[in-house]
């Protein structure tokens, strides 16, 4: 058996400078850090590097030598524009005036506390004692405003010369975000487990929502010099004119269409894809069927980078999420921090649809719509409290209506994605059935990508219909576990295996496999994914969860908690233009062959040990890829790097 594969070097996300400009932003009037606010850096009136500063008010940019203008924005302060010569590593601090016109959100003093009187500030601590802990009230949300005290002020202008260090790191150890355990279900990875477990365990919900994505096609689509294209619109067209499905291409230029997303009958042939790329048109006849294979298009066309990202948070508030959603707003403002740190040439969107249910309830959806401005994000959430309920169901379908249609998403984009917290369905009529699937279709052609998170509460009919809804949008599913004993019980998916990892760790690495692009050079940044790069003596441990004192990959695999396997396996080379060979000391059932987000591309089976096999991923577009398999119940992963010179 002949195999074959293609990858790339990792460069950096932008071109490494020698020089920087760092500093400090801080409230004119008041004296307090100000975290989570924009630093723009412009050129000549371009855009050439936005960050954000962290919790205490630091920033640091990497910039060449040169002159530039430096835009500082935050909530309820007015803009700051200051003119800047870099030269060498550049310290500018910035003091903010108020804006008069609109009223200063409340301070909150960041002090020394634990999420829970049982746990340690570095972490440690007996689990029982957690989980009996968990019971008590959850600690205030992490704020975006910071007020040191007198003595603490002056060390806050230093610590721009080493941003993040410093004794002041230590002092809010226990109200960082990171307390919450989640695991993700990529039913692409799993394609087959998922056709089988919605065929059966699941069979009688599809019935039961008449919501049933079936008749899958796939498209990839790159441009001559082997780039994806992202934000295309493709059409799935039957009987040459009739549109059936639409989506848009995602990061890494694929787009999942379907034949019907309901329980009808699924007919094959006579299928052809119409592509439209910035007004250029293809088309592709005879598309088939995904169990076929993966269909591949390559178009002419200019290299031109997007780099809008749209992040909306949908999330459900009412009294049922109490016990974890002062938890979640940790997590949703840290997220977005960390989101933005993946490359400064990013120009990331947020919003946000909080929603309780129809009736008798303080309001049914309350909205903050798309903003540049992260402190203004970060304020809607943190100023927003669990309440209202009483019965299972809530206004799920008017709040991604809500998201889907009326949020200002970006014409252009590398990726949108909505992020669907909630511990309940929406009501289950056939008014809400059909519109949920009119919903998903939506989202799908605006190239809108739902990841659904479940809460304590989910129960399976509510599983699957996240699972559709994420299948359908070319999303993924999450969900809480129990191994933080924050908030009530959690349901096991249906599925085989998963790790364990922290609920703010999954969705970062999401929205960076969601975005990462290479550039019209073909430089592709590193995302620090914990996958190894060539060569593997064992599996590479990952960072253990704040709140924990064991890797939670070793303690909470579903199917072999504490065995760790011993293997040695090398691909090479790596990165390459074609072919990879693969060698291994023991016997692999089945090697699969992903792409970044988890999709499955190829699989190959029964390679035997100590044998080189070669895989060839020349039809791929330039990028990074994942060579899995699994080895006694764990996933063993490395990653590889396809490019063309």
């Amino acid at each position: 058996m002949r195999l074959i594969f293609t990858f790339l070097v990792l460069l950096g996300s932008f071109t490494i400078s020698a020089q920087s400009l760092s500093g400090n932003v801080r409230s004119e009037v008041t004296d307090d850090v100000l975290g989570y606010g924009n630093v723009d850096i412009y050129q000549n009136e371009k855009l050439v590097a936005s960050v954000f500063t962290d919790k205490y008010g630091n920033f640091k940019v990497p910039l060449d030598s040169g002159s530039y203008k430096c835009v500082i924005n935050y909530a309820d302060h007015l803009p700051i524009t200051k003119e800047v010569r870099v030269s060498a590593d550049e310290v500018s601090n910035f003091d903010m005036a108020v804006d008069p016109t609109k009223p200063l959100a409340p301070i909150a003093v960041l002090e020394e506390r634990s999420i829970s009187r049982a746990y340690k500030s570095d972490g440690s601590g007996s689990g029982d004692a957690k989980r009996k802990e968990s019971s008590s009230p959850p600690p205030p949300p992490l704020m975006y405003r910071y007020s040191p005290g007198a003595e603490e002020r002056a060390p806050l202008r230093e610590m721009a010369k080493d941003i993040g260090g410093g004794k002041m790191g230590t002092r809010v150890e226990g109200a960082r975000s990171g307390a919450l355990t989640a695991g993700e279900i990529n039913d692409f990875s799993k394609w087959k487990m998922w056709q089988d477990i919605a065929g059966s365990e699941l069979s009688a919900f599809e019935n039961g929502w008449k919501i049933a994505p079936k008749g899958r096609y796939t498209l990839e689509l790159r441009s001559q010099s082997g780039l994806p294209l992202a934000d295309a619109i493709v059409e799935l067209v039957i009987n040459r004119t009739k549109v059936i499905f639409t989506a848009r291409t995602d990061n890494t230029g694929k787009a999942e269409l379907w034949y019907t997303t309901t329980n009808e009958a699924v007919v094959r042939g006579g299928v052809s894809m119409k592509i439209n790329y910035r007004g250029k048109k293809e088309e592709l006849k005879n598309a088939k069927g995904f169990d076929e294979g993966v269909n591949h298009l390559m178009m002419t066309v200019e290299c031109s980078e997007m780099n809008n990202v749209d992040i909306a948070f949908v999330v459900d508030a009412t009294g049922s999420m109490g016990d974890e959603l002062s938890y979640l707003k940790q997590e949703m403002n840290d997220i977005i921090f960390k989101s933005k740190q993946i490359s400064s040439s990013l120009n990331f969107h947020f919003a946000n649809v909080f929603y309780r249910d129809e009736g008798k309830e303080e309001y049914v959806t309350r909205t903050m719509d798309f903003s540049r401005i992260l402190s203004e994000s970060v304020q809607f959430i943190n100023n927003q409290r669990a309440g209202g309920g009483g019965d299972y169901e809530e206004a799920v379908e008017v709040a991604l209506d809500s998201a889907i249609n009326n949020l200002s998403w970006s014409e252009e984009a590398r990726t949108r994605i909505i992020f669907l917290i909630l511990d309940a369905p929406p009501h289950n009529t056939e008014i809400n059935q059909t519109k949920l699937n009119q919903l998903m279709r939506k989202a799908a052609e605006k190239g809108i990508r739902i990841v659904p998170v479940g809460a304590s509460g989910i129960n399976k009919s509510t599983e699957y219909l996240m699972r559709t809804m994420a299948i359908t949008t070319n999303g993924t599913y999450t969900f809480l576990t129990d191994h933080s004993g924050i908030g009530n019980g959690h349901i096991e998916p249906s599925t085989d295996t998963y790790d364990v990892e922290t609920f703010n760790d999954i969705l970062v690495r999401i929205v960076k496999s969601y975005t990462y692009m290479p550039d019209c050079d073909q430089n592709i940044p590193e995302l620090d994914l914990n996958y190894s790069d060539s060569l593997v003596s064992s599996i590479n441990p990952v960072d253990s969860i704040d709140s924990m004192e064991t890797n939670p990959r070793d303690s909470f695999n579903i199917n072999n908690p504490n065995n760790r396997p011993e293997v040695k396996w090398s691909y090479y080379p790596n990165p390459t233009n074609g072919i990879i060979n693969v060698k291994a000391d023991t016997d692999i059932e089945e090697l699969f062959i992903t792409d970044l987000t988890g999709k499955l591309l190829q699989s190959i089976k029964k390679l035997e040990k100590d044998r080189i096999y070669q895989v060839d991923l020349s039809q791929y577009v330039t990028g990074i890829y994942l060579i899995r398999y699994l080895h006694e119940d764990k996933w063993i992963s490395g990653k590889v790097v396809l490019q063309r010179y």
